[in-house]
């Protein structure tokens, strides 16, 4: 009996903790949709990488992404980070499924995006790739 009693309180508190955390998101998503509603991001600091480096890590543009997004401009945000706009809905859909602690997506895609090797190798795949300056490549760079 004690076994029961310990596991269901154990349940209620890792599903209290659940719903902190995507609350917690929410409130923090809520609150930066509205700054980037009224900040220009041109006023915002320079990425410190591509200042060093003059190349475009693989979160240079994610910024003005979003403050596209905000505004209504899926095009622009597209050509600002495009491995953004494809993680972003990813990002919620594994949130919300790790929230309810039931599977949303697909097997094959849930494994997919909750192996952290295919997330390091996109990255530095997209980072190199954005930084070549001639087609089919070229339009990965932000702006």
């Amino acid at each position: 009996m004690s076994a029961l009693v310990s596991r269901t309180f154990s349940r209620a508190s890792q599903m209290q903790m659940r719903t902190a955390v995507v609350g917690a998101t929410a409130v923090f998503a809520s609150f930066s949709v509205v700054v980037l509603r009224v900040i220009d991001p041109a006023v915002m600091w320079p990425c410190a990488f591509h200042a060093i480096t003059g190349l475009h890590c693989p979160g240079c543009g994610l910024t003005r992404m979003l403050h596209a997004l905000v505004q209504g401009d899926v095009a622009r945000a597209w050509s600002m980070n495009p491995l953004a706009m494809i993680a972003l809905p990813l990002l919620g859909v594994m949130l919300v499924q790790w929230w309810l602690a039931k599977p949303l997506l697909p097997a094959w895609l849930d494994r997919f995006v909750h192996d952290g090797r295919v997330w390091v190798v996109a990255l530095i795949v997209f980072g190199v790739l954005r930084n070549l300056p001639f087609a089919p490549f070229a339009w990965m760079a932000p702006g």
